[in-house]
């Protein structure tokens, strides 16, 4: 039985590109790739929600579609042994949670964390894209205080810990990937940045990311629960597959609202933007 020899978080905003990357190191042939795991709690719920299921295969996963947690056993070991993968990678945002979590491992288990950076104007973007009838600075409120308390868990984490920028893994993926399995201490495999044709079982995270291994894999017949928004159609159907970076929020904030996010959140957002 494969025991769980790393527990790998990736912590940061919402929209960051934690799905992306997710995906991509779950592609590892030693990785599982859980998705945002503290939505286990709704897995055995009797009325709907979005995240009942597996992402990608739906109620008919094979490994969520049945889960019941074995609190003696633990999450990761559970996980590991269902799998067969010696690694497990948690990519929930959640502060709370991943302070439970990271504090529950064993002292065999060791523990790794990647923050993926993104600038806040593109996350701020993508929340409204989403959220239409949101209030912008309610937003950059909320987004200033998950930046300050991943900070705090960041600058606290006692495993291995790094940072990477989005815009970078987006465009240049493999020297990334290279460097994040220098940092994770397994070897480069070629196929990762190929994400799209792997199998994965993830719950929650990005369904544009998510779309892209549908696209990919059709002649698989993957009953999926993936439907594309309005808001998400106009990119993702004609998206290539390979990895691309997404700098929509240039185009799309107002300029009224990159002001306001200047005055609140500027300051805070120095080392979250990007220069190539």
């Amino acid at each position: 039985m494969v025991m769980t020899k790393k527990v790998i978080f990736i912590c940061g905003a919402s929209h960051s590109g934690s799905t992306l990357l997710g995906l991509i190191l779950g592609s590892h042939s030693a990785c599982f790739y859980a998705g945002e795991v503290n939505k286990i709690q709704f897995l055995n719920i009797k009325k709907e929600h979005e995240d009942k299921s597996c992402k990608i295969c739906g109620r008919s996963c094979p490994i969520w579609g049945n889960f019941i947690l074995d609190k003696e056993f633990g999450l990761y070991k559970q996980l590991s042994k269902l799998t067969n993968k010696p690694i497990i990678i948690d990519s929930t945002k959640k502060i709370a949670w991943l302070k439970k979590q990271s504090n529950k491992l064993e002292i065999y288990q060791s523990k790794y964390l990647i923050y993926i950076l993104r600038d806040g104007r593109a996350v701020i973007n993508s929340q409204l894209r989403k959220y239409k009838d949101s209030d912008p600075e309610e937003l950059i409120e909320k987004w200033i205080k998950h930046i300050k308390s991943t900070d705090d868990f960041y600058y606290n984490f006692s495993g291995k810990k790094i940072q990477i920028h989005y815009e970078a893994l987006s465009s240049k993926p493999e020297d990334i990937i290279k460097k994040l399995c220098n940092f994770l201490e397994i070897s480069y495999e070629k196929s990762m940045s190929q994400y799209y044709l792997h199998e994965h079982h993830p719950l929650g995270g990005n369904t544009g990311t998510h779309y892209l291994i549908i696209k990919a894999q059709k002649d698989n017949k993957i009953d999926s629960p993936i439907q594309l928004s309005e808001r998400n159609k106009y990119y993702y159907l004609d998206h290539p597959l390979e990895i691309r970076l997404d700098l929509r929020w240039k185009k799309e904030l107002s300029e009224k609202i990159i002001k306001i996010f200047e005055k609140k959140a500027g300051k805070l957002n120095k080392s979250f933007r990007w220069n190539d």
